[in-house]
């Protein structure tokens, strides 16, 4: 099977397609990453927005999370063991997969470009770009979504938060179709993460993309194969959740959670495990 991936390079989209760019390597016709920021605007801006719109709390841990795994990966880089990477660029320029950038992939030209490789599935990871039809309807087997969140419960942005500050008492990986809509494709899969207690954001969501790899493997094999099924969402349950707030972000911190922790980024770095996993 003729496979494309669209993601957004940081550790948590590598933590889901980890096991499977492995399985799948030879399979693969392209990766595409996006190069979109906040709103299509500048780094500067873009940072200056999630300070003001998020809180001081949330932005740090931002920065922290894309700003400690790029100069990790920068790092890595000189070195040749894999087994501490968590950049999927990284992984496909070493293993001489096909890379593409860009900063909008739903373009005319790019959608070609796309149809020139001639897949058969893409998966989509941590894509911080809507993928329309026209790019959607691209390969035979359809495109898939991966979304760490119990659809319809949780569409959107950053659930691993949203769960937190609401005090939720598990959270899901969820894999799914892409249709028209955020989130609303049907479920191929889905799997609870069950919430741990004074659980940090990083460490759930980590969990949640862990299992998601382990779905999407099973998933892509079963769509290969022709006997995955699919059932719709029940929508009149969504729930939708952008950025989160500062009173979120307060609200989990009163619940015993942290966004982060100093032993999260130490397993992370050095090619460990999730805590609860």
């Amino acid at each position: 099977m003729r496979i494309l991936i669209l993601t957004n390079d940081n550790f948590f989209s590598h933590a889901v397609l980890r096991s499977f760019l492995a399985a799948r390597r030879r399979d693969l016709v392209g990766i595409v990453f996006s190069d979109a920021l906040v709103g299509k605007r500048g780094t500067t801006d873009s940072l200056r927005w999630v300070l003001q719109n998020t809180g001081w709390r949330h932005f740090c841990f931002k920065t922290a999370v894309y700003g400690v795994f790029r100069l990790w990966n920068r790092l890595m880089a000189w070195l040749p063991d894999n087994r501490c990477v968590s950049s999927t660029w990284l992984w496909a320029t070493r293993n001489e997969v096909p890379v593409f950038r860009s900063a909008d992939i739903n373009a005319p030209a790019f959608v070609e470009k796309v149809r020139g490789l001639d897949p058969e599935l893409t998966v989509s990871v941590s894509m911080n770009q809507i993928v329309k039809e026209a790019l959607r309807s691209v390969p035979r087997f359809g495109s898939i979504n991966v979304h760490n969140a119990p659809l319809p419960r949780y569409a959107g942005m950053s659930p691993y938060v949203w769960a937190l500050a609401n005090g939720e008492d598990h959270s899901a990986a969820t894999i799914h179709y892409i249709e028209e809509g955020l989130d609303v494709g049907d479920i191929l899969v889905q799997e609870k993460v069950p919430v741990r207690p004074r659980e940090s954001s990083f460490n759930l969501f980590w969990r949640c993309c862990v299992v998601a790899g382990w779905l999407l493997c099973d998933t892509v094999d079963s769509i290969e194969a022709g006997t995955q099924t699919a059932y719709p969402q029940d929508l009149s349950k969504q729930s939708y959740f952008s950025w989160p707030t500062k009173e979120a972000v307060r609200q989990l911190r009163l619940r015993g959670h942290r966004l982060a922790r100093i032993g999260d980024f130490g397993r992370a770095l050095c090619g460990g495990r999730p805590r609860g996993l």
